[in-house]
């Protein structure tokens, strides 16, 4: 397989999928990979979006929300505090904490990033705030379309703790 297949299979399989990343699954420097890169984005079967220190790219045509979503699939700490509230619902920092094993900074960060994002909810209570996905049949789909492996272990989560 040629390289500029591999570097747009890497990228439909993974999308949000950070420049730096590809170097690394794909062993290319960046200069190879930049010219990959643009070739793909100007034949339109890429899209990039560019934020300093960090260039995200995409298949070419994914709808907006469902690339926000992607991006933050990508990033491991939001990944599975986005799978741990479309598990259980409705939850509270302390019960991410406990889950993902990080400081309560770390949550707290990530939690208002997602916030921001307009990709979770989040209801003043005492004595904890609860947070809640917006649109948790987005972020299903989403996963069920471009990260299928993590919907599969979220259900066999489920499973075991429900034990069917």
């Amino acid at each position: 397989m040629e390289r500029r297949e591999i570097v747009l299979q890497v990228i439909e399989k993974n999308p949000g999928i950070r420049f730096n990343e590809i170097m690394r699954i794909t062993d290319m420097k960046n200069g190879t990979l930049s010219h990959y890169v643009k070739k793909l984005e100007d034949e339109n079967y890429i899209e990039l979006e560019r934020s300093p220190r960090v260039t995200r790219l995409y298949p070419a045509g994914i709808p907006k929300d469902e690339a926000e979503i992607c991006k933050y699939l990508n990033m491991t700490t939001q990944k599975k505090i986005l799978l741990f509230m479309l598990e259980k619902k409705i939850v509270t920092s302390i019960q991410i904490r406990d889950h993902i094993k990080k400081s309560p900074s770390v949550v707290s960060v990530n939690l208002n990033e997602l916030f921001k994002a307009k990709i979770i909810n989040r209801k003043y209570d005492i004595p904890s705030n609860k947070f809640s996905l917006k649109n948790p049949e987005l972020i299903r789909g989403v996963l069920n379309e471009y990260y299928p492996d993590s919907i599969d272990k979220l259900s066999s989560n489920t499973a075991e703790m429900l034990d069917i």
